[in-house]
């Protein structure tokens, strides 16, 4: 970590525990700059996609409660809801044809709210038909997760901020968890803001102003708030057994199961290890619990890491609680992938175990399929464009060769790298 935070790649705070004892607890840097705030293990950040794991945990819980039926269509739920076909499964799966939030900037006045109430009317006025049928493929999606919050205020009757706090943050003892207003004005105390090390000095790289939509993302944690959130995974104590287990199995999509399940958790094959991971702009966050050793980490930051410690430190974290060998960084040249050359990635690469590795190329960008299952979006992991994230897989993945003849691909759970056989792959 020291190293980290000397080369100005990590501010933020880490804890890790086990079978529900803290071992390690520590904050490194600066949560505000400007006022000299300390980064501490108390500091709240922002959680980004780790709100999805609370929002399908009160989904499930709901749906235990007889409230909410996976089955049904969102209409059910929320009568203003644009597509008639889409089911609350779908929200979950990530496979219900939403826009993303750079679609409503033309749509929205400046400095107006956006609320998921005033998305879900842009969209039912500019998509009467969603882009995809419902359930037909993975999509990674915010606001269908924004969309499932709305579902909890509507069936409990509470404010999902009340709703959280109410079934979760309380009996787990999270005290510094909360959902972030929409404006900054409102903010109460100082607020934990993102940066990024521009070569010679820190500047904002901070979230956005105007954002009400909860769900999807907007809750802030501190470590210790995500630890214990962890700790309650590993235990079994964040839901009943009854009420978790229809999550556990795999989303599916029509094309197959995805890589992550119904509660929002990546895990290995038996369920028992899992992690998730929150991003915005400067912010990412890491949680990983395994319960069978009772091993949690956590940690926060808002200092914009590259994507190459970013991934490095979240397995080695895992690493050294399990009393395993650190990886070292890679020394491999990485290709720098960019609209002009990422149609000559196109093409299969088999690893020396396990099912080849399709890459397709489109003009929505790259896609890649292991074996014959669902084909999911790669997405530029940081401003060198050398990794790339697969959401819906967890897998961090780069090219390498000139011309291109390796794919590596890292994931919480291995590493791998596989060669080029066919280039001949047309577009998606």
């Amino acid at each position: 970590m020291e190293a980290l935070v000397s080369a100005n790649q990590f501010s933020g705070a880490v804890a890790l525990a086990r079978h529900g004892e803290v071992l390690y607890q520590r904050g490194f840097g600066y949560a505000n700059r400007e006022s000299g705030l300390a980064f501490t293990p108390a500091t709240p950040a922002d959680g980004g996609s780790l709100a999805k794991t609370f929002t399908a945990a009160a989904i499930w819980l709901l749906v235990h409660e007889g409230k909410v039926d996976p089955n049904s269509p969102v209409r059910r739920y929320v009568p203003e809801y644009p597509h008639a076909t889409t089911t609350i499964r779908h929200l979950l799966a990530h496979s219900n044809a939403l826009p993303d939030y750079e679609f409503f900037g033309q749509h929205l006045n400046r400095g107006e709210a956006m609320t998921t109430a005033r998305l879900l009317r842009i969209v039912a006025r500019e998509m009467q038909q969603p882009a995809f049928s419902p359930g037909s493929r993975y999509e990674y999606s915010n606001l269908g997760y924004d969309t499932l919050g709305l579902v909890i205020e509507r069936v409990s009757g509470s404010g999902y901020e009340a709703f959280m706090r109410e079934r979760f943050f309380a009996r787990l003892g999270m005290v510094s968890a909360f959902a972030r207003p929409a404006e900054f004005a409102d903010w109460r105390g100082t607020r934990t803001m993102g940066y990024r090390w521009n070569g010679d000095a820190w500047e904002l790289h901070d979230v956005r102003d105007h954002e009400g939509f909860l769900g999807g993302s907007n809750l802030y944690f501190s470590v210790m708030d995500l630890l214990h959130w962890g700790m309650a995974q590993a235990s079994g104590d964040a839901l009943a057994e009854e009420v978790r287990r229809p999550g556990e199995a795999p989303s599916r999509v029509a094309s197959g199961p995805l890589g992550v399940n119904g509660l929002s958790w990546y895990c290995d094959v038996g369920g028992r290890r899992c992690n998730y991971t929150g991003h915005n702009e400067g912010f990412h966050d890491f949680l990983y619990w395994d319960r069978d050793r009772g091993e949690v980490v956590a940690f926060v930051s808002n200092s914009t890491m590259p994507a190459a410690a970013m991934s490095l430190l979240q397995r080695n974290l895992v690493a050294l609680l399990a009393g395993k060998p650190p990886d070292l960084p890679e020394t491999a040249r990485r290709l720098r992938v960019t609209r002009s050359n990422a149609a000559a990635l196109a093409g299969t690469y088999a690893p020396s175990d396990g099912e080849p590795l399709t890459v397709f190329f489109s003009g929505d960008g790259l896609f890649l399929q292991v074996g014959k299952g669902v084909q999911y979006g790669m997405f530029p992991a940081d401003v060198t464009r050398e990794i790339l994230y697969v959401p819906g897989l967890d897998y961090w993945v780069s090219f390498g060769g000139d011309p291109p003849r390796h794919l590596h691909v890292a994931s919480q759970e291995f590493k791998m790298v596989a060669t080029r056989i066919d280039t001949s792959v047309g577009e998606k």
